[in-house]
């Protein structure tokens, strides 16, 4: 049975595009070519495919021309779109990403990981909360805006830039970019006492500072309520995963760090969201930092409660193990990293 789901490919070499679709259309997926620029925008225009492959060198309108204005126009503005190049500078990637891009994938591209990527871009579409109003869209936009702005000036440096991106946005509140600082460093402490070094580790130190970011998105009403949330207001804040995806995945970030903002909610029994997930189905990083992460919440005061006391928090992670929390990494933590007993 044919998938209703339809790609738009653009490419200028006849061969790479004929090869590419008979891939896509293998995989049951109705399928849309041109072989130039100004061709594609008429398609996408007419047919609103849901997404976008396009070449990134092709005689003038270039990949980056056609996404320009393709973003322009409120027809085919939320398209996802993947960049398809013999390319592979850094600079070009950073480009291609903050100017609205979802993916980027080099010649010659392997076949299994570009249905991958077109498959896990669809799925994010498919969740990614609507904004509710003009305003929503603005904020996240000049919030990308300044985003752009710190890449260009840390000139690629990740640690800087998310240092710069914390002090930037406050995270809504001084007691949140506090809150991100404090697990951050217990994470790292953490994914230490668990055999994680080097690379791998810093970019976990990165997710666990970001891991809030999608907060931006959540209405001030309903992120600094004093009491508890209603059903519809814990559905909105429930949204802040997927809106944190939506900032932080055009940035190319390693996937170890985008796992954290996204899963970090998710629970071990498989009770938890976005993608209700289950055991060692996620990701490790995110399975340390939700340990963590409701640690810190509940031994600082909240605005709906006073900090619990350690040994009660304590006891309440533990039992937990094997329900909300992965039972060896509540372990290590509360015999390595806090010293609970």
């Amino acid at each position: 049975m044919e998938n209703k789901t339809s790609l738009l490919l653009i490419d200028d070499d006849p061969a790479l595009l004929v090869g590419l679709e008979a891939v896509l259309r293998y995989e049951g997926y109705r399928v849309f070519t041109a072989r130039h620029g100004r061709t594609g925008i008429d398609i996408a225009r007419e047919s609103t495919p849901d997404l976008i492959i396009c070449d990134l060198m092709m005689p003038p309108p270039s990949g980056m021309e056609v996404l320009t204005i393709l973003g322009q126009d409120p027809r085919t503005a939320n398209i996802p779109f993947i960049f398809l190049t013999a390319h592979s500078s850094s600079t070009d990637k950073v480009h291609g990403l903050l100017s609205g891009a979802d993916d980027y994938v080099i010649k010659p591209f392997v076949k299994d990981e570009l249905l991958a990527r077109v498959k896990t871009i669809l799925r994010r579409k498919q969740k990614a909360p609507v904004l509710s109003s003009a305003t929503d869209k603005d904020e996240i936009q000049h919030l990308r805006n300044e985003i752009t702005e710190i890449l260009r000036n840390s000139e690629v440096n990740w640690e800087k830039f998310v240092d710069s991106l914390v002090h930037m946005l406050g995270l809504r509140n001084n007691e949140t970019e506090d809150h991100a600082w404090r697990v951050m460093n217990l994470t790292e402490k953490t994914a230490i006492e668990l055999g994680i070094h080097g690379v791998e580790l810093i970019h976990i130190r990165w997710g666990a500072i970001l891991h809030d970011i999608g907060k931006v998105g959540i209405p001030d009403n309903i992120l600094l309520k004093p009491g508890e949330l209603t059903k519809e207001e814990r559905n909105v804040m429930m949204m802040h995963p997927q809106i944190a995806s939506q900032i932080l995945e055009p940035l190319g970030l390693p996937s170890t760090t985008l796992d954290i903002p996204l899963y970090h909610h998710e629970r071990w029994d498989g009770k938890g969201y976005p993608d209700h997930l289950a055991g060692d189905n996620i990701p490790l990083s995110a399975r340390i930092f939700s340990v963590v992460d409701v640690w810190d919440a509940l031994t600082n005061d909240r605005p709906y409660r006073k900090a619990w006391s350690c040994e009660k928090a304590g006891d309440y992670i533990l039992g937990e193990a094997g329900k909300s929390f992965d039972p060896h990494v509540v372990d290590v933590f509360l015999k390595k990293v806090i010293s609970y007993s």
